[in-house]
């Protein structure tokens, strides 16, 4: 099926401009919680949460300077400078200098704080790049953005066992001997997630090749990330010389990869004046778009973040679009549109169904 444009023209009110590029907020809290009891609990008793939770939280303090830019700017800072390792050196420096003089009381070393802070920092950004959204590792060196693809940006089961870890340490005494364990226990189960992350991603690329062979797609590259939520329903992205193939799969899925095709249509940049905005989105995009078309209006899309309810039925639109050319000052900016349209039970229990494997509903 080729999917050349949108099936309505959208108007301000299927506008829902929200910022999902950072990785879920609570994931990091309690994973700094869990890491501070760990490496400083002994010694620092409840405070080693809090210490936890700011210096895995400080690398999205990007967020709150992107709305003061035009918003193709804005995404391309969030994930850039302050998720860099350069950044958790010298923050994690500075953090350390504060947390020692003020803290001196507790007899900890200058180095162990050193390490405590670099190393949070550190995770934050190696966990931000197991999603889709890119991270700029070496920032301002290079402006490439790092991704592996593993985890969706907010997944429940990678985050719940750090969540009842968190839980405890807050209302459990300091004295409680089992702290620690709860700590280590909960970020062990993360791990083991990952790691069957990981492995699901191996089966479904050996599927994904394999699909290419049968269905005679000749791709020049791909990538498969996550479907929201879990990682056991993945989100194929594959580019040929003209056409771009975008198509969902469950590890528990028996038949075959059904695709969508949609035309790149990257001659239609040549209508748009504005050559800055054109190059801020391929930027974003990492040279995975489209151009479709509504009426008079053309659509800049970007294949990795997805499609609107692409699970369920074909020929949906995608869910990151930005406007190039408009008739009127009406029609704005077309971004994260939908992504929780319909959002309800019965839909739910549809998702988890296509999840298990259950493609006709």
């Amino acid at each position: 099926m080729i999917n050349c444009g949108f099936q309505k023209t959208f108007t301000p009110g299927d506008l829902n401009y929200t910022n999902n590029g950072k990785m879920d907020s609570i994931t990091h809290l309690t994973l700094g919680a869990c890491v501070g009891e760990i490496i400083l609990g002994k010694k620092m008793g409840k405070k080693a949460l809090l210490w936890g939770a700011f210096a895995q939280s400080l690398p999205d303090i990007d967020t709150f300077f992107s709305p003061f830019y035009p918003v193709i700017q804005g995404f391309l800072i969030h994930r850039g400078i302050t998720h860099s390792l350069l950044f958790a050196i010298l923050a994690g420096v500075l953090l350390s200098l504060l947390a020692y003089k003020i803290h001196r009381r507790s007899n900890i070393p200058l180095q162990v704080f050193l390490f405590f802070f670099c190393f949070q920092l550190t995770l934050h950004d190696l966990l931000d790049t197991c999603n889709s959204y890119g991270t700029g590792l070496l920032e301002p060196f290079s402006h490439h953005r790092f991704s592996v693809n593993l985890l969706y940006v907010a997944d429940p089961l990678f985050t719940i066992s750090l969540i009842i870890a968190t839980i405890f340490l807050i209302f459990k005494s300091t004295a409680n001997p089992n702290r620690s364990k709860w700590s280590s226990a909960a970020i062990l189960f993360s791990v083991v997630y990952l790691g069957f992350a990981g492995f699901n991603k191996t089966i479904i690329n050996n599927r994904v090749n394999k699909s290419f062979q049968d269905q005679k797609i000749t791709a020049v590259r791909y990538f498969s990330t996550p479907a929201p939520l879990n990682s056991m329903l993945w989100y194929i992205v594959a580019a040929t010389d003209s056409s771009y193939y975008t198509g969902y799969i469950s590890i528990f899925d028996d038949k075959k990869i059904a695709y969508d095709k949609h035309l790149k249509n990257e001659i239609a940049l040549n209508l748009i004046r504005d050559t800055t905005l054109v190059n801020n989105l391929k930027a974003l995009s990492e040279g995975d778009y489209t151009i479709s078309q509504s009426g008079n209006n053309y659509y800049f899309n970007i294949l990795r973040f997805g499609q609107v309810q692409g699970w369920a039925k074909p020929g949906t639109p995608f869910i990151f679009s930005y406007p190039l050319s408009t008739v009127n000052d009406s029609d704005g900016l077309l971004l994260q549109k939908r992504r929780l349209q319909d959002l309800n039970l019965s839909n739910l229990q549809r998702y988890l169904r296509r999840i298990a494997g259950q493609a006709n509903f």
